[in-house]
């Protein structure tokens, strides 16, 4: 078995890693322009606020995460996983009162805590309804991650930086210019919808904005979240996230965006905020909110890992291990991901 990667963003990043614990030979080949993991707040949130639920299957991903990040920290030599607290600030009485029914599920207990007091309530904090805090397992710096392990790779031979020529893969040999695989897994963001064997699937991409501001009254021990999210980072600067725009391509950063995304910050704090870095990104999503995940229907040995969306930090470290294990014929891919879902698209193209 020799396993080629297109992509050396997250989804690539966290396949390389099961494929190395497995001993099993693979070269990652990426372009170096990412746009969607680098400008990536990283903040994993086990909460969806607009229906106070838990977000998919998230017992059993965070479970997971927390033990795949702090070993591939080890691995490669790269602090990216740090933990923080997320303070959410509630939005109208109604959600006040979801809130404290949840308190009392057992199933919500290790996520969200009791209603903080006026006093333990930053005095810059839009506070109408009260607030309290999620219990997360804390935040990726999605730089750190992509530079310390794009350079472990890198220093093994393992990674090409360039871009994916399809007109050099040979399909019916399995080959690559002169070189020779028995698989090969697209797991190229967003740039997926383009692919010419997996182009059926159904993309639904979103751009995000995201801007860096500095600020002296901001805490920098904790996220703060109602309609937006401020994350103190590593560099004691502050990430303030993010937008979503459907239907287009264009990774570049807009005004549009930069002042809504300040509006929704005037919203939930007072504290004074400057702008230093303004990027933007596109997220790979798929129609139905799920990772496309699994092997061609048609040509055996090509396969796609992508569709993460905005909880890839949370997804990625999952789903890979299972990809891996359904490429070594362990087990099957979960069916809410496997990509035959969309099979029936595939036959109604061709």
């Amino acid at each position: 078995m020799k396993v080629f990667i297109v992509g050396g963003g997250l989804a690539g990043i966290c396949i390389a890693h099961q494929l190395y614990e497995h001993e099993i030979p693979f070269k990652i080949i990426d372009r170096g322009v990412n746009y969607s993991t680098l400008v990536a707040g990283g903040m994993i949130n086990p909460i969806t606020f607009r229906r106070l639920v838990k977000t998919w299957r998230c017992d059993d991903f965070i479970t997971h995460l927390t033990t795949f990040y702090p070993k591939i920290e080890n691995r490669i030599n790269q602090r990216f996983f740090y933990p923080i607290k997320l303070r959410r600030t509630h939005s109208s009485k109604d959600e006040v009162d979801m809130w404290n029914n949840r308190l009392d599920d057992k199933g919500f207990k290790q996520y969200i805590s009791a209603p903080n007091s006026e006093k333990d309530t930053p005095s810059y904090l839009a506070n109408e309804y009260g607030n309290a805090f999620v219990n997360t397992p804390g935040y990726i710096d999605s730089k750190s991650l992509m530079e310390g392990n794009h350079r472990f790779f890198k220093e093994k031979s393992l990674f090409i930086q360039e871009e994916f020529d399809f007109q050099a893969l040979d399909v019916e040999n399995k080959r690559y210019k002169d070189e020779d695989f028995t698989h090969f897994i697209f797991a190229e963001g967003f740039q997926g919808e383009d692919n010419p064997f997996f182009n059926y699937l159904p993309f639904k991409n979103a751009k995000g904005e995201i801007l860096t501001v500095v600020s002296d009254e901001l805490k920098k021990d904790e996220i703060i979240n109602r309609k937006c999210y401020v994350l103190p980072t590593k560099h004691d600067d502050f990430l303030l996230g993010s937008t979503y725009v459907w239907g287009t391509k264009d990774p570049s950063p807009t005004e549009e965006g930069k002042q809504d995304l300040l509006k929704l910050y005037q919203d939930l704090s007072t504290a004074k905020v400057e702008v230093i870095n303004h990027e933007a990104g596109i997220r790979p999503t798929s129609a139905d909110r799920r990772p496309m995940i699994g092997e061609h229907p048609e040509h055996k040995g090509l396969y796609i890992f992508n569709g993460l969306g905005a909880k890839g930090f949370t997804y990625a470290p999952y789903f890979a291990e299972e990809f891996v294990d359904f490429i070594l014929g362990k087990k099957e891919i979960d069916h809410e991901v496997n990509i035959q879902r969309f099979y029936a698209k595939y036959y109604m193209k061709s």
